[in-house]
């Protein structure tokens, strides 16, 4: 099922180009949904010592020990780690001057799994067993430690493309009848993904940039969106 969002926004423009013709400007946002391919499992993998270099070693055991679990649950589990504190335990939040240093490295773990719910819950409930934190994101489109992406949106994102072209020429004809002019040719047509980014999610102020460009937290309806923007040349 398809929704069509317009935010039609159009003007007689002229001196555009060289030749001076006039022209009209179409925008549009287009929306349609599509079932994830792919699952991502997002925690916080934590290590403390004495001295940092401590931390790094009790970090990267840790990290050993859950990656060797999941991997026993799911031997082709894809899983990717990224350091996001090697310093004071207490990173994420504002620290009282002479407070104490308290020695802590923590790396961010995605791990990329088939869209099915419930093996994603199992390796989320393994991570927890191993002391891992659940990256819980509140963003709209992401909530909670379980993300839902589609890997390829080349063959949406074209079927987009081409009704979206139809639909601006459509409200181009009917605007250029409104100034008694006529519709000659399309200039140019862009697309580019919408702004409201689905593809990143946000726990305590860390960032986790997911695979795929377009993600969700429900499986079967993840929300492909796109802006086109189009210049149709129109009669005098």
């Amino acid at each position: 099922m398809r929704k069509w969002i317009f935010c039609l926004i159009f003007g007689l423009l002229f001196n555009a180009f060289s030749n001076d013709e006039p022209v009209l400007e179409i925008k549009t946002t287009v929306t349609t949904t599509a079932k994830a391919t792919n699952a991502y499992v997002a925690f916080l993998v934590r290590g403390q010592g004495l001295l940092i270099s401590d931390a790094q070693k009790a970090c990267d055991a840790n990290i050993t020990a859950v990656s060797e679990k999941i991997k026993e649950r799911f031997k082709t589990a894809q899983i990717d780690t990224t350091t996001v504190n090697t310093g004071t335990k207490d990173f994420q939040g504002w620290r009282a001057a002479g407070a104490k240093i308290e020695p802590d490295v923590t790396q961010l773990v995605t791990v990329t799994l088939p869209p099915d719910e419930t093996l994603a819950a199992e390796i989320l409930d393994i991570a927890i067993r191993k002391g891992a934190i659940p990256f819980c994101s509140d963003t709209t489109e992401l909530l909670g430690a379980v993300y839902y992406g589609i890997d390829n949106t080349e063959a949406a994102e074209e079927q987009l493309y081409q009704e979206a072209a139809a639909k601006l020429r459509k409200e181009a004809e009917r605007l250029a009848n409104l100034m008694k002019r006529k519709v000659i040719l399309l200039k140019n047509i862009r697309r580019f993904p919408e702004r409201n980014n689905s593809s990143t999610a946000e726990y305590r102020e860390i960032r986790c940039f997911l695979p795929a460009a377009f993600c969700s937290s429900d499986p079967n309806k993840v929300r492909i969106s796109m802006d086109f923007a189009a210049i149709f040349e129109i009669s005098e």
